[in-house]
């Protein structure tokens, strides 16, 4: 079978990450499946350090984004190349929301103090932006979103146990438009033989 015939390789192929959702949201039964998919990422010695955070109101995702907003700013400051420019333009405006409005935020929380946690969760942050995809949701990885952390108060909310960090905040809902598929670079690929 050619790769391009492939349905695992067109779902990686045509995911997109979406900045842009309809008011509409996700079913628990969808968001528990995409989840589901995520921990069958593979994990060292199957630890599975992993645990996930849900988040559908839209006050909470109000004040996520609020916070997180001043804090990237404060990062970005004396920085001159256009992207982050931009990006500071965007934080300015107040009804400018990093979680693109979507009707739901999943975190994915791996443990402290543990090396591997974040290759791991990484590799559950993968399967779960495809599985989205493949059940007509979309998805976006909002690594910005990580600064919540700094919030003691938000992380109690939450219910974030205090050994467990954000690795992978991602973003769910339905596409309002999916954006063109972005140009991508030949690899640089070294044959040891």
């Amino acid at each position: 079978m050619a790769n391009e015939e492939n349905s695992v390789i067109m779902n990686i192929k045509t995911r997109r990450s979406i900045r842009d959702y309809l008011n509409k949201p996700v079913p628990e039964e969808v968001i528990r499946k995409i989840i589901d998919a995520g921990r069958y990422a593979p994990s060292g010695f199957n630890l599975q350090p992993w645990r996930f955070v849900v988040i559908e109101n839209k006050e909470m995702l109000e004040r996520l984004s609020d916070f997180a907003k001043p804090v990237l700013l404060k990062n970005l400051v004396g920085r001159t190349d256009p992207l982050a420019v931009s990006y500071m333009e965007r934080l300015e405006d107040r009804n400018y929301n990093i979680f693109y409005n979507a009707p739901a935020l999943l975190l994915v929380l791996g443990k402290k103090n543990n090396p591997l946690s974040d290759y791991d969760c990484t590799l559950c942050g993968g399967n779960i932006i495809h599985a989205a995809h493949s059940l007509g949701v979309g998805s976006c990885w909002v690594g910005n979103a990580g600064v919540i952390q700094q919030s003691e108060e938000l992380m109690a909310e939450l219910k974030i146990p205090v050994n467990y960090k954000v690795v992978v905040p991602i973003v769910l809902g339905y596409p309002r438009d999916a954006p063109p598929p972005p140009e991508k670079r030949e690899p640089s690929i070294s044959w040891v033989r």
